[in-house]
């Protein structure tokens, strides 16, 4: 049995970790001072990601104890890989831990994959990485996919009142989830105005459903705090399998990944659909190659020699013309 197959196997002992038992609920309720009083969890991405790493990093030392490998964490918080496996033969797993959450039943957020500057590109280096990304046998992505309990309440309630969101009127719903201004939700509302009309006893109803971050609860009463996620889903892919050819935001230098939620689950990203078993070596060529417009201006050109797939396989053509 490989290194990803002994992973599969172990992935349903997180859930027990993370979920109130026979619940759906993440088991994390707030935070704890030293007065004893408790305070609700933000729904911010990067809160809710940092808390599931803490919870689940005794899981990864439970695993490589039982798999006789030796696992290593990265020592700065800016340094590839999250966490490195090692075998008895010495071969080492790159495991970089992906938290995002579903805007649809179909589809998450998105996540980024990583740097596809620096040791990516020069992968002898040992800068900003545990060991040189070159000397492991694989990189792995292991992603976390969750619910946001706010957007799953407020959906749930549309729909009593015949109202299935589409993509874009969910969309404005979760900006203004995130935003909470009148300016956010009179967008939402003239969105859904054509299927249904949305008053302002029906703004107090959703209002309801978000996350009040100023309750102050107690050892007596903190159970009445909503969970802020539910639902997890977790899956572990080769990093190549689940890019795409964009960064993952704006100007980053971050590779991109699929979105949908079953090609991450089966690894049918767009390298393995193009190339099959050659999407690594594209993969690897595609990224070690790619050029934001600010990094070819920087060697005097215009524009980059490729921004997506198919002009990358132009680019690869014109080098043997």
């Amino acid at each position: 049995m490989n290194f990803e197959e002994k992973f599969n196997q172990f992935i349903p002992e997180l859930t027990k970790t993370l979920s109130i038992p026979d619940s759906p609920d993440w088991s994390v309720k707030g935070f704890i001072d030293y007065y004893k009083n408790i305070y609700s969890i933000s729904t911010d991405t990067k809160v809710v990601s940092k808390i599931i790493e803490l919870m689940i990093f005794p899981k990864f030392l439970e695993f490589a104890s039982k798999n006789g490998l030796t696992l290593k964490l990265s020592p700065h918080q800016n340094y590839y890989p999250d966490i490195t496996f090692i075998d008895n033969d010495g071969k080492k797993y790159a495991v970089d831990l992906k938290s995002t959450y579903r805007v649809s039943p179909t589809n998450v957020n998105g996540m980024t994959l990583g740097a596809f500057t620096g040791y990516f590109r020069n992968r002898t280096s040992t800068k900003n990485v545990l060991f040189p990304y070159g000397s492991y046998e694989k990189h792995y992505v292991f992603g976390i996919i969750y619910s946001r309990t706010d957007i799953t309440r407020i959906e749930e309630y549309l729909f009593t009142k015949n109202l299935k969101l589409t993509n874009t009127q969910r969309k404005n719903l979760i900006t203004y989830i995130n935003e909470d201004t009148d300016e956010k939700w009179n967008d939402f509302v003239g969105l859904c105005n054509k299927t249904i009309i949305l008053t302002l006893s029906d703004k107090s109803i959703i209002d309801s459903y978000l996350i009040n971050e100023t309750n102050v609860y107690n050892l007596n009463n903190f159970t009445n705090i909503q969970s802020v996620v539910r639902d997890f889903d977790f899956f572990i892919q080769e990093k190549w399998k689940i890019g795409i050819d964009r960064p993952g935001s704006g100007n980053t230098k971050n590779i991109g990944s699929e979105s949908d939620i079953n090609r991450l689950k089966k690894g049918e990203g767009l390298f393995v659909k193009e190339f099959g078993n050659n999407g690594k070596e594209v993969f690897d060529s595609y990224w070690m190659n790619y050029q934001t417009k600010d990094m070819a201006k920087i060697e005097g050109r215009e524009k980059s020699s490729y921004n997506n797939i198919d002009t990358y396989k132009e680019w690869i053509k014109s080098l043997h013309s």
